[in-house]
């Protein structure tokens, strides 16, 4: 048999005779070939041939029936609109109807074939689509194309009887990517895709589907206040830590240029003179004054610059969220919000923020040159103190380039219109009082728990438009607040839901619909509801998952260890009787005599390489201290359950914003005093590198030998300098347990998902205040006993939007007095008898 269909071949077969029980009965579903499609080529599956009769000619168009154009067009619109009004308010700015389309598709899909049934076409045999479409895939609408059907006449059998026309389909290829189509503007119907036509987005289709023409405003939309039309009523958000301000940052750009005049004089006086001063001996306060304090200058600049660089780590986040700019917003939750480590460059932010930052990173090494700037040199049958050329002029370059930061960093803090802050930022208690009124915290149900940062991203991903500053009501209402938050509020599809619940009818399938479409609705955390039951109890493993790097056994161990060694190693040189230098010194393996420019290789060296072990031993410390002042705060929350803490010890404790020295009088204020030691230890640490740099000098013995002798005061400093850097470790190593957390707290996003509890964010406390002061006032801080006061935990409470379903999540929450339950440990339980009884 010869077929017309380029693309199928039937084959024959034997002759019989056919009724039409056999066409119309169950037997048919045998008969034809069955056509499956779905994103690929046909799936032909054989059967017997038939013969079929020509089809009326499809390419002619179509007339709609009579029925259709009695439709009354006025009741069509109020459908339309009240559609599209149901459909703006469950998802606002999300375009439904790509999801309508592939329900419908769903739904009169054949069950057998894979196609959907055209209800338009005349034939009583429904004849096979191929418009599928998948949510999400390329642009918001499709048109599919239409299989293209070609009549082919035939017969049922020999005798030629007529029999039921049935389309034979010649093929055409799917295409790869769907072409999106295109809403007419005058029918509301969809039109072939067009190249040149602009995209369809969900409020051009509102434009379509309302008669007004803009989607309206939903009852709990938000709207973001502008800097110009804020109420001058209201506090303006441009709050600048001292630190950042013009006065400080211009007191140390002079520092810097300070510095650089005195190199540029000192190189300049000593090339000229051939020296600056007779030297006298390697004792005294000549010796210091060339050889110690130069770097501990060094030391006292680095420290200012590094607090600089700390304080404008913890206020970008801020500063990020309040700008209008949605790029710049975008992420800044996640920013740290603490400087990791200076032992290695951070950069991160605008090039504003991360120049100064490798600029500072730099001026680590100006500490091991300033050790190094001046050595003695023969002048005159006498030997003098001189200025080391090269080394003056680098760290000429280096203050040069810190003077520059500075400015950049004055520029770009003192041009920047908007931090999004109040006051200070320094400790929890004053992220609680931004985040009281939020809109987002549903969207941190189940962060609690979250491993990584990245399980915390993931499960903020649907987090849009997120925006610090005064916002108000978008429908014209009067109010103003200030709070982290996004212009959609996750509750403003519940009143519609509970509507359209209440008029369908109040029975038990509707109730429990309605609960489906609450859980359906609310924008999830990282886990859904289904997982209530992890929410509830979170397992040690979990709860306790969490330990900086820098805290943990084997790393902690590896610091111990090894700081061990080198003092040992350290005290066996200078003490053993063999090997004593004090007394006997050693050979330095270099040339000691002052080349040009003042260049001695043996000076140099064992100056400038005891200065940078030093350092890298003071910036490793650094970590410690910064992860202990970090942690503290959580740890007082939690190591007191159920008790609490006092406000002082947990919720204010600002340690990891505090100056050098400053933390170590807060701590002790507050009884924190392992916090109290590590940091200052933390600061006193800096002389190990600024001291040991001056602590050897080649000198020539009677016999004519040039030997490197110590500084026996400045060996001693160091040697009692390493004796507590070794102690300060021992201290770190017991009571760890207490700084464990399921995750990190070192960004805004990690910290909220502790905070964003309903019992924090319903506690008046941190309601509508204008200031630090009437924050604390409203927390009891100075007022009463101490007995008296509220106190905070960390412990289980309601999360977010939770209150009916009672869930016991982890989070800060003050704690209640004579009714916070204890923990009961299982060793706590004795059994006696039948019954059990708790001791």
């Amino acid at each position: 048999m010869n077929s017309q269909s380029p693309n199928f071949d039937y084959v024959e077969h034997p002759h019989t005779e056919t009724s039409d029980t056999e066409i119309y009965g169950p037997d048919r579903l045998a008969q034809p070939a069955v056509i499956t499609q779905a994103y690929a080529r046909p799936v032909i599956v054989q059967g017997p041939p038939q013969r079929m009769p020509d089809l009326p000619d499809s390419s002619l168009p179509r007339q709609p029936p009579a029925w259709e154009a009695s439709f009354n067009a006025a009741m069509l619109s109020d459908f339309r609109d009240e559609l599209a009004r149901e459909a703006g308010t469950v998802t606002p700015g999300v375009d439904d109807t790509p999801y309508i389309q592939y329900a419908i598709e769903a739904l009169t899909r054949d069950r057998d074939t894979g196609y959907s049934g055209d209800a338009s076409t005349p034939s009583e045999i429904d004849v096979p689509t191929t418009r599928f479409f998948v949510p999400g895939q390329g642009s918001s609408q499709y048109q599919n194309p239409q299989p293209q059907w070609q009549p082919t006449p035939s017969t049922l059998g020999p005798g030629g009887s007529a029999g039921i026309p049935m389309p034979v389909p010649v093929p055409v290829p799917y295409p790869t990517h769907p072409q999106p189509a295109v809403v007419s503007e005058g029918t509301g119907l969809l039109e072939p895709f067009r190249p040149d036509a602009a995209a369809v987005s969900a409020d051009s289709l509102a434009s379509t589907l309302l008669k007004g023409g803009h989607r309206p405003a939903q009852p709990n939309e938000w709207a973001s206040v502008d800097r110009d039309a804020t109420p001058a009523n209201l506090p303006p958000l441009i709050f600048r830590p001292p630190v950042l301000r013009t006065g400080s940052l211009l007191f140390f750009a002079n520092l810097s240029l300070l510095m650089v005049g005195a190199l540029v004089c000192s190189a300049v006086y000593s090339e000229l003179h051939r020296g600056l001063l007779p030297y006298v001996s390697i004792y005294g306060g000549q010796y210091f004054l060339f050889r110690i304090l130069p770097a501990v200058l060094a030391a006292g600049i680095l420290l200012y610059a590094q607090f600089i660089i700390s304080t404008m780590f913890r206020i970008l986040p801020f500063a990020r969220l309040a700008s209008d700019e949605p790029e710049e917003r975008e992420g800044a939750i996640f920013n740290d919000l603490y400087i990791k480590s200076f032992l290695w460059p951070q950069l991160v932010g605008p090039w504003e923020v991360w120049v100064p930052t490798f600029v500072v990173w730099l001026m680590n090494i100006t500490i091991p040159l300033q050790s190094s700037l001046f050595t003695v040199i023969w002048v005159d049958d006498g030997w003098n103190w001189a200025t080391v050329q090269g080394v003056a002029w680098t760290l000429v370059a280096l203050y040069l380039a810190l003077f520059v930061s500075a400015v950049i960093i004055w520029r770009y803090w003192a041009t920047m219109e908007v931090t999004g802050l109040m006051w200070d930022t320094r400790s929890l208690a004053d992220v609680a009082a931004i985040i009281s009124d939020t809109n987002t915290a549903e969207d941190y149900r189940g962060t609690q728990i979250a491993g990584t940062r990245e399980g915390i991203r993931f499960a903020l991903r649907r987090q849009a438009n997120l925006k610090l500053g005064y916002w108000t009501w978008r429908d014209g209402r009067p109010g103003f607040w200030y709070t982290l938050g996004t212009p959609s509020d996750n509750t403003s599809s519940a009143p519609v839901l509970d509507q359209l619940i209440s008029k369908s009818g109040g029975g038990p399938q509707d109730k429990e619909k309605q609960g489906m479409l609450s859980s359906t609705t609310t924008r999830g955390g990282l886990f859904s509801d289904d997982h209530h039951d992890m929410e509830r109890s979170v397992s040690p493993q979990g709860r306790y998952r969490y330990l900086p790097w820098c805290l943990r056994n084997n790393q902690l161990l590896y610091i111990l260890v090894t700081s061990f060694v080198l003092l040992l190693a350290l005290l066996v040189v200078c003490f053993l009787p063999s090997t004593r230098v004090t007394t006997n010194g050693f050979i330095p393996g270099l040339p000691a005599a002052p080349q040009r420019g003042a260049f001695s290789a043996a000076n140099f060296l064992w100056s400038f390489f005891p200065s940078l072990l030093g350092m890298i031993i003071f910036l490793l410390f650094q970590s410690l201290d910064l992860n202990l002042r970090v942690l503290q705060p959580w740890a007082s929350l939690s190591r007191d359950y159920p008790r609490g803490a006092r406000a002082e010890q947990s919720l204010l404790a600002d340690y990891a914003a505090c100056a050098p020295l400053q933390s170590t009088f807060h701590a002790l204020k507050n009884g924190h005093f392992r916090v109290a030691a590590i940091s200052l230890l933390g600061t006193l640490f800096v002389f190990i590198p600024a001291v040991a740099g001056g602590m050897f000098m080649a000198l020539t013995t009677p016999d004519d030998i040039v030997r490197m002798f110590p500084n026996i005061p400045a060996l001693a400093i160091v040697l009692a300098l390493l004796v507590l850097y070794f102690f300060a470790l021992v201290v770190l190593f017991p009571k760890r347990g207490q700084f464990r957390l399921p995750h990190g707290v070192t960004c805004l996003a990690e910290i909220i998902s502790f905070l964003a509890t309903e019992d924090l964010l319903n506690d008046l406390v941190f309601k509508q205040c204008r200031s630090r002061e009437e924050m604390l006032s409203k927390m009891g801080v100075g007022r009463g006993t101490p007995e008296s006061r509220p106190r905070w935990l960390f412990g289980g409470g309601h999360g977010a939007g939770s209150a009916q379903q009672e869930e016991d999540v982890l989070g800060v929450r003050r704690a209640k007095r004579f009714t916070e339950k204890r923990k009961v440990r299982k060793s706590q339980i004795r059994r006696g008898g039948a019954k059990g009884f708790l001791v």
